[in-house]
């Protein structure tokens, strides 16, 4: 296999950059550079001299010598530190390359740490998401995956499902002699506990999903009730259009931020109210379709041009079509609400000023992701499209099978719907794999890992 190299820092100045060369010819393309290192000590670090071919000194650097297979990649692999100057570290890559090293694709070392099995596939994208994790949630989870809290999992439910596909398969052999190696009762059982436990892990994909790529937070609530004020103030700066003008919004804007371990997606939506405007109209249905799939909205309600019959209307409509979220309801513009006392009417819920007091908000909110699911700790969460996917397949071929032995066919449709199963299954940690599927996974790495 070629012998690659990239650099594995973030391009740009800085007072270190480093390049990672891993292959069989490591050692000899490293050592044109480096004609004063007479032994290369592994995992012992060295400070040198870079030679350009033409004996020049690029630089003078410290590097790292892993032998195979005890490296990241499991092969041999060099890292070199140099300053950090983008001129050097260009010089080094070209001289690098002139000497017989191929620049790296995205994702290369790790997919060649998954080829030579010092990562199974889950792990692999671990190490996609750790490097992408925003919060300290997402970091926790990443890291769990990467110590293989799914991987045991999986291969545990495939194992069982091994057993009995070889004992379904072995019945086939001795059909004319009407041979049962699997007994139904136990096939029957085992059909019930794969499909309780892939359901268990599916549905937790909605949780792991928000903790990795942030929990949505809708902001939903009748035209101008202060929905692109709390953004702004959530953000700390002026991120939506604010104006006493009702509609001002008329599509969702997204953005990101981090409240204590976690990060959060908040999304202002289109005012909720009947409009003869096409654009606003379909940036209404959006609204709603934005709050069927959030897990936390704040719902803001504007007593000042808001009836309290049409708020009711509004929350109950919200409650209606949200019904797994978390609904937090914020009375608006406290300070023009004249002699009313809308609190009464609204028991339970926070109040703020046109100058937005977040601190009650920010309480408030952490209380309802403050528990030992938003923080990671269940043994298993599925986090990964692509995870969920296999999972679901895995489970329709399960369900196929069990229907199958319910009706009397043939072994060899069970057969056929367990080889299926495994597949979907052994798909999700690389125990089978395409390349088009290690292209999709890898292509999304950086350069350098």
């Amino acid at each position: 296999m070629k012998t690659i190299v990239a650099l594995s820092t973030p391009s740009g100045s800085g007072a270190i950059g480093i390049i990672r060369i891993s292959g069989n010819d490591c050692l000899s393309i490293a050592s044109i550079h480096f004609p004063k290192i007479k032994s290369w000590t592994p995992r012992k670090a060295i400070l040198s001299k870079f030679y350009e071919k033409n004996g020049d000194i690029l630089d003078e650097v410290l590097l790292v010598y892993f032998p195979g297979p005890n490296s990241y990649t499991g092969e041999d692999v060099i890292e070199i530190s140099f300053h950090g100057s983008s001129y050097i570290l260009q010089s080094a890559l070209k001289e690098l390359i002139q000497s017989g090293a191929d620049i790296a694709k995205a994702g290369e070392f790790t997919q060649r740490a998954f080829l030579n099995s010092k990562l199974d596939l889950v792990q692999a994208e671990a190490v996609g998401d750790l490097i992408a994790s925003e919060s300290r949630s997402a970091h926790d989870l990443a890291m769990r995956q990467m110590k293989g809290s799914v991987s045991i999992r999986l291969q545990e439910l495939r194992q069982q499902l091994i057993d009995f596909a070889a004992l379904i398969e072995l019945e086939l052999d001795f059909v004319e002699e009407d041979v049962e190696f699997a007994q139904r009762s136990a096939l029957y059982k085992l059909f019930r506990d794969l499909k309780t436990e892939i359901e268990k892990m599916l549905n937790t994909f909605t949780l792991g999903n928000a903790i990795k790529n942030g929990i949505p937070l809708i902001l939903a609530g009748a035209p101008n009730a202060g929905k692109s004020t709390l953004l702004n103030r959530f953000l700390g700066e002026d991120r939506a259009i604010v104006t006493e003008v009702a509609g001002t919004t008329r599509d969702s804007i997204e953005e990101k931020f981090r409240l204590g371990d976690h990060l959060f997606r908040i999304v202002d939506t289109a005012g909720l109210r009947i409009s003869k405007d096409e654009v606003e109209r379909l940036g209404i249905e959006r609204s709603w379709k934005l709050m069927s799939e959030g897990q936390i909205i704040l719902f803001l309600i504007d007593p000042t041009c808001c009836s309290l019959e049409e708020a009711k209307i509004l929350e109950e409509e919200i409650v209606n079509r949200s019904p797994n979220a978390d609904i937090l309801k914020i009375l608006t513009k406290s300070d023009l609400w004249g002699d009313v006392d809308y609190l009464k009417h609204f028991p339970n819920t926070l109040h703020t000023g046109l100058n937005v007091d977040l601190k009650n908000i920010q309480t408030k909110l952490s209380s309802f992701i403050d528990d030992d699911q938003w923080n990671g700790s269940s043994d298993v969460l599925i986090a990964n499209i692509r995870h969920a996917e296999a999972l679901n397949s895995s489970l329709t071929s399960l369900k196929k099978a069990e229907d199958g032995l319910n009706n009397g066919v043939s072994g060899e449709f069970i057969a056929y719907e367990l080889k299926d199963a495994l597949y979907s299954l052994g798909s999700i940690t690389g125990e089978v794999v395409a390349d088009d599927l290690l292209s999709s996974v890898f292509g999304r790495f950086c350069i350098g890992k």
